[in-house]
């Protein structure tokens, strides 16, 4: 489970001098924090997912500025990536300026001066921070894509903020292993929808590592088809069987163990949510590719060492206790 601060225990007039110590040892070192009148209420709530740390942020309208003092050899280079969840926000970096609404996204340098204005009645948004080489790794020029925003109603902001609020929300439930992998499909995401804004294509990859991406998102698409099976995917990318098991070969796994652990992989989120707590476990299993509620139940319990009802429980009691 993550830490939550708030300065809801904090007398009045200590509450934003206390949100500073916070943020900055928490978060990042910011040189100024500024809030308008009345009783200054915050709250930060953060976990880690592989290498990245996801920080949920509640304030009331405050400005929020890092100067230009901090040594940046003392510091990790890091990025943050903003996603605005309700309320408004003016955000600027590098000459540039954006206005993000919600579900809009954003990267800020966190080694460079930039100042966000939060505005609206309550002000609420998740930050990733991650090492900035997960982005120049993927081919992307920090420096070209600080500030531009990605808003919500575009083709890959429609498909990114939910997919990174998914995983952060399913960051409690699911195993380390499984944490780095979503981390990296997160990575992935951003450094595409990075990619999108500033003209910077990433670094074309191997024919196989292409094909690979294709046949991988191919499956995700289908997982709910009990018959999904290996002739039927390679057909659908005019492969042969021996080329498509030579694919998942090369990246370590094998077909059916990479359906499988996808297929159950989102059964445990599922049962984890609280939205979907009326649902019944068989549907959820039938809704990804299990055909019965026994043959989900069995292959539950070998790869997580608990049934999906006991699963389902534990899930509700860790969060009726945050």
């Amino acid at each position: 489970m993550g830490r939550v601060f708030s300065t809801d225990q904090v007398p009045p007039q200590e509450r934003l001098a206390y949100w500073h110590e916070v943020i900055c040892r928490t978060f990042i070192q910011l040189d100024d924090e500024q809030a308008g009148g009345g009783a200054f209420r915050g709250q930060v709530r953060d976990r880690d997912i592989g290498p990245l740390q996801a920080t949920r942020i509640l304030t009331d309208p405050m400005t929020a500025e890092r100067g230009s003092r901090h040594p940046r050899s003392l510091e990790e280079p890091l990025c943050l990536l903003a996603v605005q969840l309700h309320g408004r926000t003016i955000a600027q970096q590098d000459g540039r300026q954006a206005i993000l609404l919600p579900g809009d996204l954003t990267l800020f340098d966190g080694t460079r001066p930039y100042r966000v204005d939060f505005q609206g009645r309550h002000f609420d948004h998740l930050v990733l921070r991650f090492p900035r080489t997960a982005l120049e790794e993927r081919g992307i020029d920090t420096g070209a894509v600080t500030v531009r925003r990605i808003a919500l109603d575009s083709a890959l902001g429609r498909l990114v903020t939910p997919f990174l609020l998914n995983v952060v929300q399913a960051a409690d439930t699911v195993d380390p292993e499984t944490g780095e992998r979503l981390a990296g499909m997160s990575l992935d995401l951003i450094a595409t929808a990075l990619a999108s804004v500033s003209g910077v294509e990433r670094p074309p990859a191997s024919p196989g590592e292409e094909l690979l991406r294709r046949v991988r998102l191919y499956i995700g698409l289908h997982l709910s088809d009990p018959q999904l099976a290996p002739p039927k995917v390679a057909a659908a990318h005019n492969i042969s069987l021996r080329q498509l098991h030579r694919l998942f070969a090369r990246a370590g796994t094998t077909f059916g163990r990479w359906v499988r652990e996808e297929r159950l992989n989102r059964c445990r989120e599922e049962l984890g949510d609280p939205r979907l707590a009326g649902l019944p476990i068989a549907e959820i299993g039938a809704r990804w590719g299990f055909p019965d509620a026994s043959s989900l139940s069995r292959s539950f319990r070998a790869r997580y060492g608990v049934s999906p009802r006991e699963h389902r429980r534990a899930a509700a009691v860790d969060l009726s206790s945050t």
